[in-house]
């Protein structure tokens, strides 16, 4: 599998139920990446490894994406306005991170879609 695969897949996976809890109430399929950030590092990088990129603004809102062979990999920034300034971010390891009940669906979903 590539890249350009899972990031189809993972498209086709989101939803309501799997963006995070905090953020359900607005998700919408005009904006399907909101709020699916976190589910969707934890899986990039169970299939490709490497590091997450965690990115906090100055409101306390956060965002997460892959740092694989060297190179960002965000499937979600599509969310955000193209002219969104991120700050610097701080690269943590997966066991760094929290497995959520979104990031289950989600995988068990991709998982399925690609037969794996």
């Amino acid at each position: 599998m590539d890249l350009e695969t899972l990031e189809n897949a993972l498209k086709n996976c989101w939803s309501r139920d799997t963006c995070y809890l905090p953020m359900r109430k607005d998700w919408s399929e005009k904006n399907p990446a909101y709020g699916q950030c976190h589910c969707t590092v934890l899986v990039v990088n169970d299939f490709f490894g490497g590091k997450i990129l965690k990115y906090v603004f100055k409101d306390g809102t956060g965002h997460y994406s892959n740092y694989i062979n060297g190179k960002e990999v965000d499937f979600t920034r599509c969310q955000f306005d193209k002219n969104e300034v991120f700050p610097e971010p701080e690269i943590m390891e997966r066991e760094d991170t929290k497995d959520t009940p979104e990031y289950f669906l989600l995988k068990k979903r991709v998982e399925k879609l690609l037969k794996i």
